[in-house]
């Protein structure tokens, strides 16, 4: 998961890289206004909408992917959108055009976000309440890391010369290409401890059992709308919409950088 959600971070931060490495020359997000005047401007609104809509396409994808896994298999589900969404950011190096662009981050927004929810469901359902907080911030501290070793990588490529392709091409290639072995991987999640294919059955009732404790349950595919007018009511649920609003925001500002 911490490999998974470094992807979903590095994924966003990206798209800084790339610009550095000429994406906003060659798909011209940048725009000149009055050219011809003494004091021309620099539009960089084409920038900051490409930069905006991976975030519509993160909300317009939650709900239907959502429902997907917990419906189904969680790793069947989320291994396959995964491996969709590294397709789509590897298909970035053929975009020509900031129209392109757009539809492009549409939909990698739509298939990223799958992921953070999906941990979450993978966090509740093998480990007891009091483990859960230090395993969440164990893959969250994620983004802090991949800030370091995103700008290591992205060094690496500025330094490609006489290539075929643009540096920034590469980038979203090799991006892609390591989301699409990450959930190639996640094909083989199981659902819950019971479907763990590493356990014994003697250690399926320990890690079922300890479950128990805290009265989680394993795992449960039906939608229950007590539980949803529950959540909608708790003023702990709206709290987190809050902070993790922020956080997007303040991701998106940084990614437009």
């Amino acid at each position: 998961m911490w490999i998974g959600y470094s992807l979903v971070y590095y994924d966003k931060a990206i798209l800084g890289g790339a610009t550095v490495f000429g994406l906003a020359t060659d798909l011209k997000l940048r725009v000149v206004i009055n050219p011809t005047s003494k004091t021309p401007k620099v539009s960089t609104a084409r920038l900051s909408w490409a930069t905006s809509l991976f975030y519509f396409g993160m909300l317009a994808g939650l709900f239907p992917l959502t429902y997907l896994f917990q419906r189904f298999s969680i790793g069947k589900v989320v291994g396959t959108v995964v491996i969709i969404w590294g397709i789509v950011e590897m298909s970035t190096a053929g975009v020509t055009t900031f129209r392109g662009l757009y539809a492009q981050r549409f939909f990698l927004g739509f298939t990223e976000s799958i992921v953070p929810t999906a941990f979450l469901v993978v966090i509740s359902g093998f480990y007891t309440q009091a483990e859960q907080t230090w395993r969440q911030c164990l893959w969250y501290s994620s983004t802090g890391s991949m800030t370091v070793i995103g700008a290591l990588i992205n060094y690496g490529f500025a330094h490609i010369a006489h290539a075929h392709l643009k540096s920034w091409q590469y980038l979203y290639l090799t991006a892609g290409a390591l989301t699409v072995l990450f959930g190639i991987a996640l094909l083989f999640l199981p659902s819950s401890p019971a479907d763990a294919w590493w356990y014994t059955p003697e250690e399926k009732i320990v890690a079922i059992e300890r479950l128990r404790e805290g009265q989680l349950g394993v795992r449960c595919s039906k939608i229950k709308i007590s539980q949803i007018k529950e959540a909608m009511l708790d003023v702990k649920v709206w709290i987190i919409t809050m902070m993790m609003g922020i956080a997007y925001i303040i991701n998106g500002a940084i990614s437009g950088l």
